[in-house]
């Protein structure tokens, strides 16, 4: 009993000892198995990366069943800046810097082995390079590599960031569209085919076409057929025919709106639509309601003709300048004056018709006129249609819009001519007669002198107790008077000729003011004339020429200063180089609009009561050319109701 126990121990001893080896065997054979399988994933690994995967012009990865890096081509490598060493093994959610870590995706990935699915168009953001973001579209599926029994996924990445942002900007600007087409003021609508099938239309062209807002999928000759009969719909055809645009300025269309029947004007603009060929698919219709402006267009030309029409007939030559001062229009009278059409005067430089002797003053005054926007007056000599130059007034006026803005100058050109001869008729007969008055006043000057020489000092009276002395005063400063009024019309004519002449020489400025108060005193005792010296002054002048300025300037304060009894004079400097005079009134004052005048040839100041103010108005005209001769000049400040005073200015050397 006890040998056959101890023989099935050692037979079972060296059954455990054949299991031993068969299991060492076996786990040989096993490792033998596994390094065979990994060798043969390794080899189907890289047979597929160098043919396919790596050559593919996407990022791909494969991931294992635990979403674990197997493989990452190239272009993955390179398209998020990273190493392969960086990438294998480790699990997609923790790739660079866990951008990959998201949740949604997570989910996605982890179902798609156990439920055998895919995912399809999957997008993510994920940081690109200087901070900008990229947009990718990931899909996935299942895959099995020969020789293996393991599953991966297989996780393609495409960058889809320039898709998505022309996706957004297409976005943007169908919105930007939209916004414009339904938006805007201006009439837009899409008409499409060849039936003119509104596809669309904003708001404003609907509500001109009133017939409400179902409109759309209409051909527009049946929305509104009263066109058809105008030629719009011909004009459409013709536009979906050709390709040819067709563009309208206030075009006059009739529309039948609720019943009424209305005229409006429209600027049109049909315009061909393409598709992506090329081919006309239909027209765009954009327009703008314009009648307001052409009606008022209508008025503008029909004023504009009237006005033609006025400054035609009117005898004065009319001309219009725009602000360049190039003259854009003559009348009929300057036409028919100068023998020429519109077109030949407008080409013609308007000096050329000017008098030589004129065209320098002329072309200074103009000249100033416009850079200073005021009114100018002045008397030209123009050439006629016969080569000969008569003498005009001519006026010009700046023409102002609303903000005050110069846009045309109007200027109006009388001839003047026979005044002018006139004028020198007159001048002719002055001159003849003031020589011809001279003698005999200056005579009878010398008698009443004489007579008052031989009355005896204290003799008042004659026997019949005549007051003779006093008589005679009176009849010496009348004289006097005369005889200042002839020299002032010997003056003029020797100015008219060019024959004044001063004789210089330098004397004391103060001094002949007051020894010329001092003589007026005499025949002015009512008058109070104070004298400011503010300074000594010498001048190399005419002495008796000044002295007659300023007996001028010192009768006319007191002629114009009827109520009141006080003239001021002042000497004074304005300059190291200028010694000025000024005469200053109490009396009438003169208006603005007459300042400029003053100084011409027989004018006179109006008042309330002009008839009393004694003179030719050749005072002020002769004292301005004598001061001008000077190289000085007079200016003068005044209001009316308040006074004047008279300033003239002679340089000292």
């Amino acid at each position: 009993m006890s040998m056959d126990k101890e023989m099935r121990i050692k037979q079972l001893e060296e059954d455990l000892q054949r299991a031993r080896e068969k299991i060492d065997e076996l786990e040989t054979s096993n490792i033998k198995f596994e390094a065979k399988t990994n060798r043969s994933l390794s080899n189907n690994i890289f047979d597929l990366k160098e043919s396919v995967i790596d050559n593919i012009h996407h990022p791909l990865v494969i991931l294992d069943d635990k979403l674990k890096v197997v493989f990452a081509n190239k272009y993955f490598l390179k398209t998020f800046k990273i190493s392969s060493d960086e990438v294998q093994d480790i699990l997609i959610y923790e790739v660079k810097a866990a951008q990959w870590d998201i949740p949604q995706l997570k989910t996605v990935l982890e179902t798609i082995l156990p439920s055998n699915s895919k995912m399809t168009n999957f997008e993510m953001q994920v940081e690109g390079n200087g901070g900008t973001e990229k947009h990718l579209l990931l899909n996935a599926s299942e895959i099995q590599l020969s020789g293996t029994d393991s599953n991966f996924i297989l996780l393609s990445i495409e960058n889809i960031t320039k898709r998505k942002i022309a996706q957004n900007n297409l976005k943007k600007s169908q919105q930007q569209f939209r916004d414009l087409f339904y938006s805007t003021t201006s009439l837009i609508a899409i008409f499409h085919g060849p039936d003119h099938v509104v596809d669309m239309a904003n708001d404003a062209i609907v509500k001109v076409w009133g017939k409400g807002k179902d409109v759309i999928g209409k051909p527009i000759a049946e929305i509104l057929p009263e066109i058809k009969e105008q030629g719009l719909v011909d004009l459409l055809n013709r536009v979906y025919s050709t390709g040819e645009p067709f563009h309208a300025v206030e075009k006059p269309i009739t529309l039948n709106i609720d019943g009424n029947t209305e005229e409006r004007y429209f600027d049109i603009s049909y315009q061909p639509q393409r598709d992506s060929k090329g081919n006309i698919i239909g027209v765009a219709n954009i327009s703008s309601d314009v009648t307001k402006q052409a009606l008022l267009n209508e008025q503008i030309k029909k004023s504009e003709s009237d006005f033609r029409q006025l400054v035609n007939f009117m005898p004065h030559k009319i001309s219009i300048a725009g602000p360049d001062s190039k003259v854009k229009f003559y009348n009929q009278s300057w036409l028919d004056y100068v023998g020429l059409n519109l077109q030949e005067s407008l080409e013609r430089p308007w000096l050329e018709i000017i008098h030589p002797e004129d065209k320098e003053r002329v072309s200074k005054e103009v000249a100033q006129h416009f850079s200073s926007g005021e009114s100018l007056e002045t008397e030209i000599r123009l050439l006629n249609k016969k080569g000969d130059y008569l003498w005009h007034l001519c006026r010009s006026n700046p023409l102002k819009d609303v903000d005050g803005k110069i846009y045309s100058w109007l200027t109006s050109s009388t001839e003047i001519q026979k005044l002018k001869d006139d004028e020198k008729r007159k001048e002719s007969f002055l001159k003849l007669v003031s020589h011809e008055l001279k003698t005999p006043v200056t005579s009878i000057k010398v008698y009443i002198q004489l007579l008052q020489s031989i009355l005896p000092e204290k003799v008042e009276t004659d026997s019949k107790n005549i007051p003779v002395k006093p008589y005679l005063h009176r009849i010496e400063s009348q004289i006097e008077r005369l005889i200042r009024l002839i020299s002032e019309m010997l003056d003029l004519s020797r100015i008219e000729q060019n024959e004044l002449i001063l004789e210089l020489s330098e004397f004391q400025l103060n001094d002949q003011i007051e020894t010329v108060v001092e003589d007026l005193s005499f025949s002015h005792r009512e008058m109070q004339i104070d004298i400011n010296h503010d300074e000594r002054v010498s001048v190399n002048a005419d002495r008796e020429r000044i002295g007659q300025v300023i007996t001028n300037l010192i009768t006319n304060a007191v002629k114009y200063s009827p109520d009141t009894k006080k003239v001021s004079i002042r000497i004074f400097k304005t300059g190291e180089n200028q010694a000025a005079v000024s005469v200053k009134d109490y009396g009438i004052g003169i208006a603005l609009q007459e300042q400029q005048q003053i100084f011409k040839r027989f004018y006179r100041v109006s008042g309330n009561k002009d008839e009393t103010y004694e003179g030719f108005g050749i005072g002020l005209y002769l004292s301005n050319e004598i001061i001008e001769k000077h190289q000085g000049k007079i200016v003068v400040k005044s209001e009316p109701g308040k006074g004047s005073e008279f300033t003239f200015i002679l340089p000292l050397n």
